[in-house]
């Protein structure tokens, strides 16, 4: 983009693109765009084509609806998903990541840590754990029923 300006400026004055192109050389180094670039902005400047609209869809999902709705949606329930949300609002996950960042300004500060291989001493815990689960099960069948659990 700022070389795009660049090449416009100097297109405004006059400069061939030659010279455009060497003086981008001079500025940019190795990162200086194609003299094949350059003459192509200088034909699309001379049609007078260089603020054509853009091909592809204009961007939809980041409405102010759409920002109210996710930043609704994330109050009530942190631990939803950037995926979750965008199934529930029908809009691509690249919105929601946007509009989570970009418009409220919410950054993903931590994660769970899930170990992939577990210590002796935590195989052992969970043995224990599944054992005391099993036996309350066994004692009584409804332990893991609903009736019994109030959130």
């Amino acid at each position: 983009m700022e070389q795009r300006v660049d090449i416009k400026f100097c297109f405004k004055l006059d400069k061939t693109a030659t010279e455009t192109h060497q003086m981008l050389v001079k500025v940019y180094g190795v990162k200086a765009v194609s003299k094949q670039c350059v003459f192509k902005w200088f034909k699309r400047f001379r049609d007078g084509k260089e603020d054509e609209p853009r091909s592809g869809r204009p961007p939809t999902s980041t409405t102010p609806d759409n920002i109210e709705r996710v930043r609704r949606m994330f109050a009530d329930d942190r631990r939803l998903s950037l995926r979750m949300i965008a199934e529930e609002l029908k809009i691509s996950l690249d919105s929601v990541s946007n509009t989570l960042h970009e418009h409220l300004q919410k950054r993903k500060i931590c994660a769970r840590f899930v170990p992939h291989k577990l210590s002796d001493e935590q195989k052992q815990h969970r043995m224990e754990t599944a054992g005391d689960f099993s036996d309350a099960c066994d004692r009584n069948p409804q332990f893991l029923g609903n009736n019994h659990y109030r959130g």
